[in-house]
């Protein structure tokens, strides 16, 4: 027999179904009792009893529940924290700076939420900033020059880098504005960073490979060269580029290139005024036919951001637990020691653990509820008790997170001293930020949480560990899926399809968040896996329907809560993904609205089709989902006939 039907069935009568039950039996128990008025003691009575009862029930009945988490706890099972968004910020220096601004690692930035309040960054590494500004981008094709100031500065249309061809000679031209009076002792930091940005269109960004280090899938097809060109010459001199993320502009990423500490100032093509140029000059190869790389933007003095905040030298106490002040904790930031109280220096580091399982009397090991902030030490078994008298300090931990840091694009505040820089701006919108995991929600995916077990196999384990990533609401993982060949069972294959937590319709992930998850997946999956994050396929459903209302009811309310009942019917956020979509669930959608009567009739659309007969599913392949079009509401008044 199955498990599920070995489940006892809870009692979940209402006061009022008890009450009812009560004054059934009367005849039976008390016959001569025949007033039922609420103004009879006796029935008094009897609700007084009901509304006692169902208060036990209440509590009787979650016993169970306290039960399931109880053992979701010992079986280590705890709520996930709120997860950090990611930003990419541009800085710009401050006009007329003499040295060259360099911002450290952590760098506190302020940027607006969509609550209206502020949400903290902080860079994940250093900058050192160009101090000149980027005044004009030219593309010589080979044959002439075209300028794309405007779409660049913009980060819209797309535009290619090296013209439609692309063909070796073609060059990106970078103009920047010379200092004004004395030049400074060097004009580029010795090392700068540029990010490409990709377009996102309303289509979305293409799969993204879980690289994690190895070599790209398929390399750059192209050699590509930056130079200047140093005082006093006219010949162009080559820079040594230290890293491309973007495989020669054909993905989003940072470039890293050797700065020249003077270069020559001139004029190039309809550009009168003499500026400093820096050029990436396509030397060999070609791209593959119809594949050369369309950018939006190209932008110096960018780095990644993450939404947490650092806290140094917390004293905690010397107690055998204590729980740190700001929470969510990032779980592998925290550096904790303890010491001497007459000890000046930090004293003996302590290693975090999962558990103290493999810890034994000796060791300095600690655990950590990020959510919380709980710290708990060993027993003196099973890890070592800090010695009475001997303060515990966090040296340093980070915390933050949360769904609110998905920032959108606009321009920031620098927190603290940030001599030389004059503005910031995060480019594009912040991704895979997520709030702290509810009970409910842990409830819900205990079960495939116990079968990931922290790594991915099956599908459902990739499905499960994609939700787990910040930004994202359902996900859907295909195997022997590959996205370069549709429709072909590829040995190895994994492709993870994710539907983003935002309000577009539909809600297609933008490059940064594919990259995100792909980031976060890459741990958990074998060696021998090719996983790939991608977008699902939609298909639009547009509803054509002519329909009947009461006649005392307000015509454009009932139409804007027929849409809005059609909407939330075809969410893809709850679609399941393929199967098959019946016209004729219209109707029972339709008639469930308030005021609305009968349908005089209704057509359905599929990507801009009539579908034909209302008795045909509409098929979905696996790796589909439905979202809902322009619906046309005709509201009539509802008459006898």
């Amino acid at each position: 027999m199955p498990l599920e039907a070995q489940t006892p069935r809870l009692d979940e009568r209402t006061a009022e179904q008890i009450f009812l039950e009560l004054r059934e039996r009367i005849p039976v128990y008390a016959p001569e009792w025949t007033d039922y008025n609420e103004s009879d003691p006796g029935i008094t009575l009897l609700q007084l009893f009901a509304w006692l009862s169902e208060s036990m029930l209440y509590q009787m009945n979650r016993v169970p529940e306290r039960m399931y988490l109880k053992f979701l706890h010992l079986l280590q099972l705890e709520l996930r924290p709120a997860q950090p968004a990611t930003a990419h910020l541009s800085f710009t220096a401050a006009t007329g700076v003499t040295e060259l601004p360099a911002l450290p690692p952590r760098t506190r930035v302020s940027l607006s939420a969509t609550d209206g309040e502020d949400a903290i960054f902080e860079t994940l590494a250093g900058l050192d900033l160009i101090p000149l500004e980027l005044a004009h981008v030219l593309v010589y094709d080979g044959a002439a020059f075209a300028e794309w100031n405007v779409a660049n500065a913009a980060g819209r249309p797309a535009w290619s880098p090296f013209g439609p061809t692309a063909q070796p000679g073609a060059a990106l031209y970078l103009g920047f504005t010379p200092p004004e009076g004395t030049r400074p002792p060097r004009l580029f930091p010795q090392t700068m960073r540029f990010r490409v940005f990709l377009p996102a269109p309303t289509a979305g960004a293409p799969a993204v490979r879980a690289e994690g280090g190895l070599p790209l899938a398929v390399p750059p097809p192209v050699t590509l060269v930056w130079e200047y060109r140093p005082p006093g010459s006219r010949f162009w001199q080559e820079l040594t580029t230290f890293r491309d993320e973007s495989a020669a502009f054909t993905q989003e990423g940072y470039l890293e290139v050797e700065g020249p500490a003077d270069a020559d100032a001139f004029t190039v093509d309809a550009v009168t005024d003499p500026h400093v140029w820096l050029r990436c000059r396509l030397v060999a190869g070609v791209y593959p036919a119809g594949t050369a790389p369309l950018i939006a933007a190209i932008r110096p003095n960018v780095v990644a951001a993450e939404q947490l905040s650092t806290v140094r030298d917390e004293i905690l106490g010397d107690s055998d637990g204590f729980t740190l002040r700001r929470t969510p904790v990032q779980r592998d930031s925290l550096a904790l020691h303890v010491r001497r109280l007459d000890d000046e220096g930090n004293g003996a580091r302590w290693t975090r653990v999962d558990d103290f399982l493999a810890s034994n009397r000796e060791s300095l090991h600690f655990t950590l509820n990020p959510t919380t902030g709980e710290v708990r030490f060993g027993d003196g078994e099973r890890g070592r008790i800090p010695p009475a008298g001997q303060e515990i300090l966090a040296v340093e931990y980070r915390y933050g997170g949360g769904a609110r840091g998905n920032v959108p694009p606009g321009d920031g505040a620098v927190l603290g001293p940030a001599p030389g820089v004059d503005t910031v701006r995060a480019e594009r919108d912040a991704v895979g930020g997520g709030d702290e995991q509810s009970v409910k929600e842990l409830k819900a995916r205990a079960p495939s949480v116990l079968r990931a077990r922290n790594r991915a196999v099956s599908e459902e384990d990739f499905t499960e560990l994609a939700c787990q990533a910040g930004g994202v609401a359902r996900a859907r993982a295909i195997a022997l899926m590959h996205p370069d060949y549709p429709g072909v069972a590829v040995p190895g294959a994994v492709t993870v399809l994710i539907v983003p937590d935002n309000a577009d319709n539909p809600p297609v992930p933008s490059g940064d968040l594919l990259r995100s998850v792909a980031h976060y997946l890459h741990p958990f999956r074998l060696l021998t896996t090719e996983l790939y994050v991608s977008k699902p396929r939609y298909r639009s459903v547009c509803v054509r329907a002519v329909v009947r209302a009461d006649p005392y009811a307000s015509p454009g309310t009932v139409e804007r809560a027929a849409v809005a009942a059609l909407t939330t019917f075809l969410d893809p956020r709850q679609w399941p993904f393929g199967g098959e979509l019946y016209p004729t669930a219209f109707y029972d959608t339709l008639l469930e609205v308030p005021n609305l009567r009968a349908v005089d009739s209704l057509v359905v659309e599929v990507d801009g089709q009539p579908h034909g007969r209302l008795d045909v599913a509409v098929r979905l392949d696996r790796d589909e989902l439905v979202y809902s079009g322009a619906h046309e509401i005709a509201v009539r008044p509802y008459t006898d006939w």
